[in-house]
C-alpha cells in the first residue's frame, strides 16, 4: 500500500509539472522538453556503460540539446535554415571526436552515441511540430495535440494495467516482458479509443477518424516502445533505467512509449494536414 501511494503521488506530481509546462506557453514547453532530451539521453548513455560501451556522453548531450532547440526555433519561425542540414553537420562531430578519445570499441561508442540522439532527441524534436501545427504557415502555439498524445498514452497504460491484472492470461511477449498480456493490450486500446471519441466530442474540429487513427497508432507503437526498452534493460540485467521518480524508475521508463510513437503520430498529422 505504501509503495502504491508513493507511486501515485510521484506520478501525479510528474503529470502536473509536465502538463503545466506545456499549457503555460511555448518557452516553458521548450525549456522542460529540452531538459528532458538531455537528461534522458544521459540516462541512456549510463545504461550502455553497463555493457562496457563508452558513448560520448557530454558530446551527445550537448548535441541533443542543440538539435532540440534548433528544431524549436525552426518551428517557431525564429530561424529559417533547414534543420535537416544542421542535423547532418552536427552528427558528423561524433565520429570525428572519437578519434581523440583513445577508447576501445570505437564503432560501438559512435553507434550508441548516435542511436541515443536518434532514439530520444529526434522523437522529442518532433513534438515541436505538434505544438506548432500550422507550421510553416503560422507560428501560433497550440499544445492541444501534444496534451492529447500524453493523455492517450496514460489512458492506454491505465487500461492495459486494469485489464491485464483482471483478465490477463495470454502473454503478449513473454520472452521480454512476462507480465504483459493480450487482454491488457486490447483493454488499453479500448480505453484509448474511448478517450479519442471523447476528445472528438470536446473538440469537433478534430476529425473522429484522425483521432481514432492516432489512438490505434499510439497503442501499437507505444507497446513496441515499451517492449524495446524492456529488451534493452533485460539485456543489461537491469529492472529500471534510473531512479528519477520514486516507484516509477527513470525518465526513460516514463517516456519509452511516447518516444516510439512520436514519429508515427507526426506522419499521421502530416497526412491529414
Amino acid at each position: 500500500m505504501k509503495e502504491f501511494l508513493i507511486r501515485s503521488i510521484s506520478g501525479l506530481l510528474f503529470a502536473t509539472v509536465l502538463l503545466g509546462a506545456i499549457v503555460l506557453g511555448s518557452w516553458s514547453f521548450a525549456l522542460l522538453f529540452g531538459l528532458f532530451s538531455i537528461f534522458i539521453l544521459r540516462e541512456f548513455y549510463q545504461l550502455s556503460k553497463t555493457a562496457g560501451i563508452s558513448p560520448q556522453k557530454s558530446v551527445g548531450m550537448v548535441l541533443g540539446g542543440l538539435i532540440f532547440l534548433t528544431t524549436f526555433f525552426y518551428a517557431k519561425g525564429i530561424i529559417s535554415v533547414n534543420v535537416i542540414e544542421i542535423y547532418m553537420a552536427m552528427l558528423f562531430i561524433v565520429p570525428a571526436f572519437e578519434l581523440y578519445r583513445k577508447k576501445k570499441n570505437a564503432l560501438e561508442n559512435i553507434a550508441v552515441t548516435l542511436f541515443g540522439i536518434l532514439y530520444i532527441v529526434f522523437s522529442f524534436s518532433l513534438f515541436n511540430f505538434l505544438v506548432f501545427p500550422d507550421f510553416p504557415l503560422s507560428n501560433k502555439y497550440d499544445p492541444t495535440l501534444l496534451i492529447f498524445l500524453f493523455m492517450l498514452i496514460w489512458a492506454y497504460d491505465s487500461g492495459a494495467y486494469i485489464f491485464g491484472v483482471t483478465f490477463g492470461k495470454h502473454r503478449l511477449f513473454e520472452r521480454i516482458s512476462p507480465k504483459k498480456s493480450w487482454e491488457g493490450f486490447f483493454g488499453g486500446w479500448i480505453l484509448a479509443m474511448a478517450f479519442a471519441y471523447a476528445m472528438h466530442r470536446l473538440f469537433p474540429a478534430y476529425e473522429l477518424l484522425f483521432l481514432l487513427l492516432i489512438a490505434t497508432t499510439v497503442t501499437v507503437t507505444g507497446t513496441f516502445g515499451d517492449l524495446v526498452e524492456s529488451m534493452i534493460k533485460r539485456n543489461l540485467g537491469l529492472k529500471d533505467s534510473g531512479k528519477f521518480m520514486p516507484g516509477h524508475g527513470g525518465l526513460l521508463d516514463r517516456f519509452d512509449s511516447i518516444l516510439f510513437a512520436s514519429p508515427f503520430v507526426y506522419l499521421i498529422v502530416q497526412f491529414f494536414a
